[in-house]
């Protein structure tokens, strides 16, 4: 019995004057550090395109250098495919995202009742806003040419049987892709 309320005791005190770390200066930063609308926006639009039926993780980031909203995927099943056959994957990908958008296929342009992409809508304030945010949010078309789509294709193979990962890009606007190896 006397083990047993020694220990407790102990515990007790262990557990007592256990210390509290506190937020260094990198999470201080964080903690100080308020998001942009471009943050909530490509935070808004990844979150959609991931619950839009894709079984794999599209991911949404800013490139600095190009000032482009980058919409981005990958295609890796572990098994080689044709050079065909990731071509056709890159079609469906890029077409998938611009109907997502609001883009007329046929066309390649906005469908004839909307005045701007549906990708445009999440890096802009919900709701009824103030005028300064109202006039912020105003030039939707030029931000709708600041989105790009990339989609990469790994382990493709040739006819010479080369293996290679294969990346389509494209404006979200337009009919076309362009493809790198």
């Amino acid at each position: 019995m006397l083990k047993k309320n020694c220990l407790a005791a102990l515990l007790a005190i262990s557990f007592g004057h256990s210390s509290q770390a506190e937020p260094d200066e990198t999470i201080i930063r964080l903690m100080n550090d308020s998001p942009t609308m471009l943050d909530f926006g490509i935070f808004r639009l990844e979150r959609f395109l991931n619950s839009a039926g894709e079984n794999s993780y599209s991911r949404v980031t800013y490139d600095w250098g190009s000032n482009r909203i980058i919409v981005s995927n990958r295609f890796f099943d572990g098994h080689t495919i044709k050079e065909a056959e990731a071509m056709q994957k890159c079609k469906i990908w890029i077409n998938a995202m611009r109907e997502l958008a609001g883009i007329n296929l046929d066309t390649g342009q906005l469908q004839s009742w909307k005045t701007s992409s549906e990708f445009t809508r999440f890096f802009l304030h919900i709701g009824d806003v103030e005028q300064e945010h109202a006039d912020h949010d105003a030039d939707e078309k030029s931000l709708d040419a600041k989105f790009h789509l990339a989609y990469v294709v790994a382990d493709v193979t040739n006819a010479a049987n080369e293996n290679f990962s294969l990346t389509c890009e494209a404006p979200l606007f337009g009919n076309e892709f362009i493809i790198s190896y």
